[in-house]
């Protein structure tokens, strides 16, 4: 069985260094490092170097300076020329600031400096839409002297729900073996639309539709209706209603509009592109995506049965923790003067 063990550049050196000082030549320096470490030994011409250097009565075991770029890197000119474009590779810093990539590798670490990718976000906001948001956080916020608001806010929105939820995730496997094989996901992908409202108290009302089929104003308003009942049904017919919903098309349309204002119900205002600042969208799909990863079904009862326990199962403290971050991500958007907020 290999040793677990995997040598550096020092480790091998110190081995060469210790070998040569017993006597040993460099054929049988290469034979008892290899017998030793493998794939890991060091190549014949590599060891000869290294040879040469201690016959010479050379034994610092740095690598020696070379000619042609100097060593010495000058950390706060690479802080400025990292920061003036945070995009170039370590390659086009080395290039411009004359030394080798190694080098710049080791100053843009000291400086404590990592490549990362940037991480998507909804939509390019322009200073408008930042307004926006910082518009309408600040109204949520002061309107209210208190949170107890919330426990009569319903909040809705659609998500597609997919047959297949194949995902290809890494795994651990050893060495000379294949990972398991993942499906790819069919060209034209079968699934079904969840629309659903729900509130501290849990789901209010959800339906699924027909396979293919999408929302549309007339449908929308005729969710609602049953949503309106099943409020009605729960809580009365009186009962005090804070709305929130996206601003999809079918949203705001005015067949929408007027059905809301029948209701009597309070909407309440959301600025376009803001999906972390909708409840469905930042906590409830996410975990119910999570919940269908790996799954597949065959029918749209299928998914029905699935759903109807996922939602069953969740804890009331689930649906509370959902909505009572809405005021922490109204505070967010202040802070971040309308920007998405990590």
């Amino acid at each position: 069985m290999p040793h677990p063990f995997v040598p550096n550049r020092m480790h091998i050196r110190n081995v060469i260094l210790f070998l040569f000082l017993s006597g040993l030549k460099s054929p049988d320096i290469q034979k008892k490092i290899t017998d030793v470490h493998q794939a890991h030994a060091p190549t014949a011409p590599t060891i000869r170097l290294w040879i040469q250097r201690f016959e010479a009565n050379d034994f610092n075991l740095d690598d020696q300076t070379r000619s042609g770029r100097p060593v010495e890197l000058d950390l706060d000119e690479l802080q400025k020329n990292v920061e003036a474009d945070p995009y170039q590779s370590s390659r086009e810093i080395a290039s411009t600031m004359g030394v080798s990539q190694s080098t710049t590798i080791r100053g843009l670490k000291s400086i404590g400096k990592v490549k990362k990718l940037g991480r998507f976000v909804p939509h390019d906001l322009k200073d408008f839409d930042k307004k926006r948001r910082v518009d309408m956080s600040m109204f949520l916020l002061s309107s209210h002297r208190t949170k107890a608001w919330l426990d009569d806010l319903i909040t809705g929105d659609e998500n597609w729900v997919h047959y297949s939820n194949n995902v290809r995730k890494a795994q651990w496997v050893d060495e000379d073996e294949q990972a398991a094989a993942v499906p790819k996901p069919e060209i034209h992908v079968k699934k079904v639309m969840l629309s659903i409202w729900w509130s501290v108290r849990g789901v209010e009302y959800w339906e699924l539709l027909d396979e293919g089929k999408t929302i549309t104003a007339d449908v929308y308003s005729s969710q609602l209706q049953k949503l309106r009942q099943a409020v009605a049904s729960s809580r009365g017919e009186k009962a005090r209603v804070f709305f929130q919903h996206d601003n999809a098309r079918p949203h705001v349309s005015k067949v929408t509009n007027a059905k809301l204002m029948s209701f009597g119900w309070t909407v309440l205002p959301h600025p376009p592109y803001s999906p972390d600042l909708t409840p469905s969208d930042y906590w409830l799909f996410s975990h119910l995506q999570h919940q269908l990863e790996g799954q597949n079904f065959k029918t749209k009862d299928d998914i029905k049965k699935e759903l109807t326990s996922y939602f069953a199962e969740r804890p009331a403290e689930f649906w509370q923790e959902g909505i009572k971050k809405l005021p922490g991500r109204w505070q967010q958007v202040l802070d971040a003067d309308g920007e998405y907020f990590d």
